[in-house]
């Protein structure tokens, strides 16, 4: 087993090449004087020798020289995790934040700059070593990266070391991002998250799970426009969404009303609407939206609404350094007016999962039991993804789950997401939650990395 605890690395009175530490620390990674191993931060390697003395007051201190430091992009006086793995000694982990950049904003990842710094501040207290990126700033020859920490209340800019593990958000799925993570991978790094899980390839995959299947919408993979009209006709209303879609981006909503077909979909922050007299010419009509996009198709559910707007429940699950996924929060997340989706990002706000039961059903015990089957479902639905696609993807290690409920009080699940957003349970005042959802993925982070507890 890897062994892991906290040091505090400085420099010394201490030749280039030597790492010198205390007969404690060396009796703990089980290591001997004089005997030489590799060390790590991140990708960045290099071959020390220890010395083993208890001269120096901090028993727990790592000394290496100014050079070394400034080799393997490690600051004086700062803590690091620790990890004795097979082979050599790790520090960090290092863990990189891939996002797209916004350089000129002032905010060098644009709306994800304050999520960013909030990962940095917290990996740091946690002895990680953390940083934003974005993939033109790798650069490979010499296994580092032109990031940017937090550090005085500023974004700082440096050069860090290929991380440990990724933590992948940039928005979408694209060809090139999908060409850097397999270059990072070739590297050594690992991924906390897949780059993408289509809706249908979901659908498949969780409508083979007893425990999830009668929780599923129905659904078809629109190849020609024929699945839609069948749903029409055994719906009436339907939702048409990108396979590859995220942030409610493109969703359309169908409503067929006798030989009228009645459609609304947002766009560039504009609700459109229209209607067409025939299937051709809704085809012809939503081929703007749709572009070269794959859809699928599902039934409308007749879901809970507040106020007369959209509703559904995100339930962030979420991995820490056990490995298991686990609730960290929920809350309902209610669309702005006249929205078709319910998305934060679109103008929607938010409310306890508590309050919204208290105003549609009256029983205490149908209350808890909805909101048990909430957990029940976007657990299992989780799990049933991450066994399924832990060998083809890679890890999961978080998932935005969104789980609809009926007027009568039924679970539906709706999707889960790969970058859920944290900004809803500032909404409904519990930062303490969203504390938890920046601090579990870089736990799981240290797992990936193969730092364990000592």
């Amino acid at each position: 087993m890897q062994k892991y605890y906290r040091t505090v690395v400085q420099t010394g009175t201490v030749n280039q090449g030597v790492l010198k530490l205390s007969s404690q620390q060396a009796a703990a990674l089980e290591l001997s004087d004089q005997t030489t191993t590799n060390l790590y931060a991140g990708q960045k390697r290099m071959q020390i020798t220890i010395s083993i003395s208890d001269s120096n007051k901090n028993k727990n201190h790592f000394y290496l020289s100014s050079g070394d430091l400034k080799k393997l992009r490690l600051h004086s006086g700062h803590s690091y995790g620790v990890s004795k793995q097979a082979d050599g000694i790790h520090l960090g982990p290092v863990v990189g934040i891939m996002a797209e950049g916004y350089p000129r904003s002032g905010k060098p990842f644009g709306m994800q700059s304050f999520f960013i710094k909030q990962l940095i501040i917290s990996a740091r207290e946690l002895g990680e070593i953390c940083y934003g990126f974005t993939p033109s700033k790798i650069n490979w020859a010499n296994k580092t990266i032109t990031g940017y920490t937090w550090i005085r209340n500023r974004w700082v800019k440096a050069i860090f070391p290929l991380p440990d593990v990724v933590y992948p958000r940039e928005k979408g799925y694209s060809s090139y991002n999908q060409s850097i993570r397999k270059r990072l991978e070739a590297e050594g790094c690992k991924f906390l998250n897949p780059s993408l899980i289509g809706k249908w390839q979901t659908y498949q995959i969780l409508s083979k799970n007893p425990a999830v299947k009668n929780a599923l919408p129905e659904t078809m993979l629109v190849r020609d426009f024929r699945p839609v009209e069948r749903m029409l006709k055994r719906y009436h209303s339907v939702y048409m969404k990108p396979v590859a879609g995220c942030q409610g981006r493109n969703i359309i909503k169908v409503r067929k009303s006798g030989s009228s077909y009645q459609y609304k979909y947002q766009m560039n922050n504009r609700m459109h609407e229209g209607s067409a007299s025939s299937l051709a010419g809704l085809k012809g009509a939503l081929r703007r939206v749709m572009g070269k996009q794959t859809y699928i198709v599902q039934q409308q559910i007749n879901l809970l609404s507040h106020d007369g707007n959209i509703l559904d429940v995100r339930v962030m699950m979420q991995k820490d350094n056990s490995g298991n996924f686990s609730v960290t929060g929920k809350a309902c997340r209610i669309g702005r007016p006249g929205s078709i989706t319910s998305n934060i990002s679109a103008g929607g706000h938010g409310r306890t999962l508590d309050f919204i039961l208290s105003r549609h059903f009256s029983g205490q015990e149908q209350r808890e039991s909805i909101a048990n089957e909430v957990e029940r479902v976007a657990m299992d639905a989780a799990q049933t993804l991450d066994k399924t696609l832990d060998k083809t993807l890679g890890n999961i290690g978080e998932l935005g789950i969104d789980i609809g409920i009926d007027t009568e009080g039924r679970v539906w699940f709706i999707e889960a997401n790969l970058r859920p957003a944290r900004q809803i349970f500032l909404l409904i005042k519990e930062p303490a939650v969203r504390k938890q959802t920046i601090v579990k993925p870089l736990l799981y982070c240290r797992s990936l990395a193969g730092f364990s507890e000592l």
